[in-house]
C-alpha cells in the first residue's frame, strides 16, 4: 500500500477518464477513486460494461475517433490502461497497443486535455515478444505526444481474476504436476493488484508528480522454481515441477494457436522469459511504496 500523508494533493476538482475501465484493474481504480470528492471519474468501455455507483460511463473504441473524442471531452487526466493483452498475431499488439494509443493521444492533444497516466508493463522491451515491444513504443508515444505524462510499469499482477499467478495458485493446488517453461530460472516480482490500483489512484491525486517512468512491483524477486514450491507449501502439498524446453512450448503454443486454441500464445514466453528490472525505489520515494509480500 502506499501513505500520501507528504506530497501536496489536488485541490480542486479534476476530470478522470479511465480507458479499459472494465478490466479487473480498472473497476478497481474506480471504485478507490470513488472515495475522493475532489474527482470525477469517467469510465471508457468497450466490450463490457463498468457497474461502480457515481461513475460516468462513455462508450468508446481506440479505433474509433468520434467515440474517443466523446470521451475525453472536459477531461484533465486520462488513465490509459485499456490493451490488448493475448493475440495469436504480432499485428494485433501494435494495432491496438500503439495506433490506439496514437488515437487517444492526438485526441487528448486536440480537446485539451493536461495529463496522461500510461499504465504499461514491466515486459515493456524489445526482448520479450510483440506485446512487450508494442507497449514500448506506445511509451515513446506518450513521451512524444507534448502532455504531461506519467508511464507507470507494473510486474506480474495478481489479484481475484484470471491473472498468471492465480492461474499458477489454482493449477499447484489441483494438480500432482507443475508444467515449467525452461529451467525455472527466469524472475518475478508478484505485485497484489490493490498495491498496484493504489499506487496509480496516489499518482493521480499528488500534484507536480510527472514525466516519469515509475516500476510496480513486489517487495521482492523469485524465481520460477521457488514460487513454485512456496505455492506448494501454502497448501501443504508437495508437487513435481515437469521443466520443458522453451522450444517446444512455443512450437507447441505456435500450432495451437495456427488452428485457433489460444490457451498459450507465443509471444507469451519471451514476456515470461526476458529480463526485466524490478527496482522500486521511485515509488518508495515519491508514494511512501510499501507492497504486500505474496
Amino acid at each position: 500500500m502506499i501513505s500520501m500523508t507528504s506530497p501536496p494533493l489536488l485541490k480542486t476538482t479534476s476530470t478522470i477518464l479511465i480507458t479499459g475501465a472494465s478490466s479487473e484493474m480498472g473497476s478497481a481504480l474506480i471504485r478507490q477513486l470513488s472515495n475522493f470528492s475532489s474527482l470525477k471519474i469517467r469510465a471508457m468501455v468497450h466490450r463490457s460494461l463498468v457497474n461502480v455507483p457515481g461513475c460516468e460511463i462513455r462508450p468508446g473504441n481506440l479505433k474509433n475517433l468520434d467515440l474517443l473524442a466523446r470521451a475525453v471531452f472536459g477531461v484533465d487526466t486520462v488513465v490509459h490502461m485499456a490493451a490488448l493483452t493475448k493475440s495469436s498475431r504480432d499485428s494485433d499488439y501494435f494495432d491496438t497497443n500503439v495506433n490506439g494509443t496514437k488515437n487517444l493521444i492526438d485526441t487528448c492533444v486536440k480537446q485539451g486535455v493536461k495529463k496522461i497516466i500510461y499504465i504499461s508493463s514491466l515486459a515493456a522491451s524489445i526482448s520479450g515478444g510483440a506485446y512487450a515491444s508494442s507497449k514500448l513504443e506506445a511509451e515513446q508515444c506518450v513521451k512524444n505526444s507534448g502532455l504531461k505524462w506519467l508511464i507507470l510499469r507494473p510486474s506480474e499482477v495478481y489479484g481475484k481474476g484470471h491473472d498468471t499467478i492465480n492461474q499458477l495458485f489454482q493449477w499447484v493446488q489441483s494438480y500432482a504436476c507443475v508444467p515449467v517453461i525452461g529451467a525455472g530460472k527466469s524472475r518475478l516480482s508478484p505485485v497484489h493488484i490493490d498495491d498496484v490500483v493504489s499506487a496509480i489512484a496516489g499518482l493521480i491525486l499528488i500534484e507536480k508528480v510527472e514525466y516519469k517512468t515509475i516500476i510496480l512491483a513486489g517487495p521482492e524477486e523469485i524465481i520460477y522454481d521457488d514460487l513454485v514450491d512456496r505455492i506448494a507449501a501454502y497448501f501443504n502439498v508437495k508437487r513435481f515441477k515437469l521443466h520443458l524446453p522453451t522450444g517446444l512450448v512455443k512450437l507447441a503454443a505456435t500450432v495451437m494457436s495456427g488452428i485457433g486454441i489460444n490457451i498459450l500464445v507465443p509471444d507469451q514466453i519471451p514476456r515470461l522469459l526476458s529480463e526485466k528490472n524490478y527496482d522500486i525505489d521511485v515509488a518508495r520515494e515519491i508514494l511512501n511504496y510499501s507492497p504486500c509480500c505474496l
